[in-house]
């Protein structure tokens, strides 16, 4: 029993000490909970190529799918009850669209973050969006509404990639702000760090800010660093999407 307590404690020692020199990103890749940034943590699947952010904040040219000011076109999806949703742009100063998975600890690792944004941000309709063939209703459900930290938003089930096609989400999470008239004002990033403790800018949060006063936000996209399962942006067939079924 004495050489057990004395080994349990060592091991204490060893997990301190590798908690306090690494951060949180560093500790997570270097313990197999999380792939480092650019790799995607689905094995087998190459992770997205992500475009780096430009020094003046535009969306960058050989980015897919939504430029500034571009429509989001209707948006008419089951949620998590399969209950369809129509979202209403008119209905909100400004609507909020954001890539999630129930399996990919990048994702998880914001929901809490998306949360305190959502509650923050009263005047902002939030939508998540999950477009992921492997995540099935009731694994959606078991997350997002019955999980320890339930989503504080709806989140919607997009078959086949549709909207994550037509909007040109590529990771999770990856955001999309909307205005009244559904056309788009910024694209990206959350925030520029995986690890809470260590961001230093919260793109979201500026971007919706300077738009509820105002204001033209300080970029219009921001490099999302979130990973896998969006690793496509391609059309889909009303033929492919039958023959899936």
């Amino acid at each position: 029993m004495k050489y057990l307590i004395v080994a349990l404690c060592a091991l204490t020692v060893a997990v301190s000490v590798l908690f306090v020199s690494f951060n949180l990103d560093e500790c997570c890749e270097y313990l197999g909970l999380l792939a480092a940034e650019g790799v995607s943590e689905r094995p087998g699947v190459e992770h997205a190529k992500v475009e780096a952010t430009r020094e003046d904040g535009a969306i960058p040219d050989k980015v897919k799918g939504l430029r500034l000011n571009q429509l989001a076109g209707a948006v008419e999806l089951p949620d998590l009850n399969n209950k369809v949703r129509r979202v209403d742009f008119a209905g909100s100063k400004f609507t909020v669209f954001v890539w999630l998975s129930s399996v990919c600890p990048t994702s998880k690792i914001y929901e809490e973050r998306l949360n305190r944004l959502a509650a923050d941000f009263k005047d902002v309709a939030f939508w998540a969006v999950n477009s992921d063939a492997m995540e099935g209703l009731p694994e959606l459900r078991a997350h997002f509404l019955n999980g320890d930290k339930p989503l504080a938003f709806p989140l919607l089930k997009d078959d086949h990639n549709r909207l994550a096609d037509r909007f040109g989400a590529r990771v999770c999470p990856d955001v999309f702000v909307f205005d009244r008239d559904g056309k788009l004002q910024y694209r990206g990033g959350v925030d520029d760090n995986r690890n809470p403790q260590v961001v230093k800018t919260s793109f979201l949060h500026e971007v919706l800010a300077s738009l509820l006063a105002g204001k033209n936000p300080p970029w219009r996209y921001q490099r999302p660093n979130g990973c896998c399962p969006i690793d496509r942006v391609e059309p889909v067939t009303d033929d492919k999407a039958n023959a899936s079924k």
